[in-house]
């Protein structure tokens, strides 16, 4: 198997593993920030939780050397923000109809393959999309 595609079929796995470091990150400054900022250090946690998540998945899964893209920082927050947004409205109608474990379980596996898929196309995307066919 050709090395490029190898990183590619890794890519999901990459993907994952930064999505766990991500949490980790998210509890540690929580737990370290919450007795001295109380109900922010929620705030706090999640974002050195995205800010973890861009680094790693920039620089590891997606493998980007190239300068960072116009506007990818924001495409990156879009992103997290809309599959944050879309994940909670739909934890909150399943959990009319199950336990909120059981909808957090089912919400967590698309709304993994949504951002990946659009961190894929959109917000890493090869600096050759963004340039015009002359």
């Amino acid at each position: 198997m050709p090395l490029k595609m190898k990183q590619d079929s890794a890519r999901p796995l990459r993907f994952a593993v930064v999505g766990v470091s991500n949490t980790v990150v998210d509890f540690v400054v929580f737990f370290l920030l919450q007795s001295l900022i109380g109900p922010f250090a929620q705030a706090a946690g999640y974002a050195a939780g995205t800010a973890n998540s861009y680094y790693w998945n920039r620089r590891w899964t997606f493998k980007t050397d190239q300068p960072r893209q116009k506007g990818e920082l924001l495409r990156f927050l879009v992103v997290n923000a809309t599959v944050a947004l879309l994940t909670s409205l739909l934890l909150a109608l399943l959990d009319l109809f199950m336990p909120v474990w059981t909808a957090k379980v089912l919400v967590t596996v698309p709304g993994m393959a949504f951002n990946y898929v659009l961190s894929k196309v959109w917000v890493f995307r090869p600096a050759a999309a963004e340039k015009p066919n002359l």
